[in-house]
């Protein structure tokens, strides 16, 4: 069985009660870092994610879906309603095989730096089915940010070596 959660485009970033931007420098350049976030390895360092999915065929582009399966618990159906190639992609689930959130959605966008590296800066926003949601993001946002900060930067892991 799936629970629908709201699609609600751009506007989660500004009404979750968690939302949590994180940057980060890579020495990769934006192309390798936009190959690994649309590749099959993506988050494969961080074990909660242990099983993703594309269920659209390549190449991906808007429109595309993905499943994510988090700590063998539920399922997550992602659709990208944004795919700027090379450049930024966002996504929010539809839905859920658990009843755990309300709305999800995630930006991942990508800016080439002076030394030919890439600042990818990752936006989670988060509307759990949770009582005192934004309470919560109030005071654990910090701890949250630096744990966002730490899986991000796993991608380093798949990432080419220079």
């Amino acid at each position: 069985m799936t629970h629908p959660a709201r699609a609600d485009g751009d506007a989660i970033f500004e009404t979750a009660p968690l939302v949590i931007p994180v940057t980060i420098e890579l020495d990769s350049s934006p192309a390798d870092v936009w190959e690994a976030l649309g590749s099959d390895a993506m988050w494969s360092w961080f074990p909660p994610l242990d099983r993703l999915r594309w269920l659209t065929a390549r190449p991906l582009g808007e429109g595309a879906v993905r499943t994510i399966r988090v700590a063998r618990l539920f399922t997550l159906e992602e659709h990208f309603y944004r795919w700027d190639d090379g450049r930024r992609a966002t996504f929010h689930v539809v839905s859920v095989t658990r009843p755990v959130l309300n709305a999800l959605a995630e930006d991942f966008l990508l800016e080439p730096t002076a030394s030919g590296g890439t600042r990818l800066t990752w936006t989670f926003a988060l509307d759990p089915k949770l009582p005192g949601a934004r309470l919560l993001g109030r005071i654990a946002g910090p701890l949250l940010r630096a744990g966002n900060r730490s899986m991000i930067s796993g991608i380093r892991k798949i990432l080419p070596r220079g």
